[in-house]
């Protein structure tokens, strides 16, 4: 769509919805992730209260969002309303999300350097998801998921489009 329209509020509203979900899912994703890492360490030592949910929560909440956000909207309640942390199956259920924004957007990042040429890489790849771990899957392609590259190479893409959205 972005490479099409003509428009800059079309293309204002497409980077808007990337950067936003972006963020949902590389940020606040990311404070869940923390929050049951710690929920999980600190409950092998002993039953945590609701005040201590909330701390764990906020400490979570403040290490991803840093001086992002005013503390003042910080939800440390937010445990109370996300029902996957109460099914036992669903732990470190949004783990996916953030690896599926990244590890796509990594893919998109290498179409961006290859060109065309990526093309067929990029659909066998798809056609073969399941057949082997995201790292060894990759790997058949020549993409090594272990490096940090791929990952700050992802990372760079979702600031192209923050810079892309400023400039407009």
């Amino acid at each position: 769509v972005l490479a099409n329209t003509k428009d800059p509020q079309e293309e204002l509203a497409v980077l808007e919805a990337q950067i936003q979900g972006a963020g949902q899912i590389v940020v606040d994703i990311y404070s869940r992730y923390l929050f049951e890492k710690e929920v999980f360490e600190r409950r092998e030592q002993s039953e945590l209260s609701a005040d201590d949910f909330n701390d764990i929560m906020e400490r979570a909440q403040k290490a991803t969002y840093g001086e992002g956000i005013d503390e003042k909207y910080l939800q440390k309640f937010m445990w109370t309303w996300k029902p996957h942390y109460y099914s036992s199956g669903l732990s470190f259920y949004n783990f996916p999300y953030a690896f599926g924004l990244l590890f796509a957007t990594g893919l998109y990042a290498i179409y961006k350097q290859r060109g065309a040429d990526f093309v067929d890489d990029y659909k066998k790849l798809l056609a073969s998801t399941g057949e082997a771990s995201a790292a060894d899957l990759a790997k058949r392609f020549g993409i090594d998921i272990r490096r940090r590259k791929f990952w700050e190479d992802s990372i760079a893409i979702i600031g192209r489009r923050i810079d892309r959205f400023c400039e407009i």
